[in-house]
């Protein structure tokens, strides 16, 4: 399940919206995050996913001893211009999600049983993939008014899928 620690990335977009639970509003708002990540992030949606869309780099025969080719090093995609965007149904319900602001700790804004959701990889020559993806949340008015103040700049952010305690029926390759 995908999961991420202290990665930069951007806070691209923020909308705050009214959200009915029942017959009342309660402030909501949907954060859009965008990073820059190497292939192997691909992986955390699916373990073949990142072999699927990258291949190695041919080196000619001719340089071969010269040039070792590494085989981990997956940087020419598999499909060319053919596939640049993937979209992933990919959900994360009640995740944990802390945006690092100012010095950390306590100044952190943590929002916790959050749904992320709305992935896509652009998949990128070179063996790079921008990732975008949503947090639906309800921050505090303190928490919007921080996340206002780095709108459009660069975050640390962390996402902690929850824990299920009583583990999965299926294994990862069922689910």
């Amino acid at each position: 399940m995908f999961s991420i620690q202290q990665q930069t990335a951007t806070l691209a977009h923020l909308n705050v919206r009214a959200e009915k639970h029942g017959d009342e509003d309660h402030g909501a708002a949907d954060l859009k995050i965008q990073f820059t990540a190497g292939n192997g992030i691909l992986s955390e949606f699916h373990p073949a996913l990142r072999s699927s869309m990258y291949k190695p780099a041919d080196t000619p025969a001719d340089q071969e001893e010269i040039f070792k080719p590494d085989p981990d090093a997956m940087t020419v995609r598999r499909f060319g211009n053919l596939i640049e965007t993937l979209r992933l149904k990919h959900t994360i319900t009640g995740a944990t999600v802390v945006i690092g602001f100012g010095t950390g700790g306590v100044s952190d804004i943590e929002l916790e049983t959050v749904d992320v959701d709305h992935f896509a990889a652009e998949l990128l020559e070179g063996g790079s993939v921008n990732i975008t993806f949503r947090v639906k949340c309800a921050p505090t008015a303190d928490q919007i008014a921080r996340l206002y103040e780095v709108l459009g700049g660069e975050i640390d952010i962390t996402v902690t899928p929850p824990v299920d305690p009583q583990g999965s029926m299926f294994d990862e390759d069922e689910e």
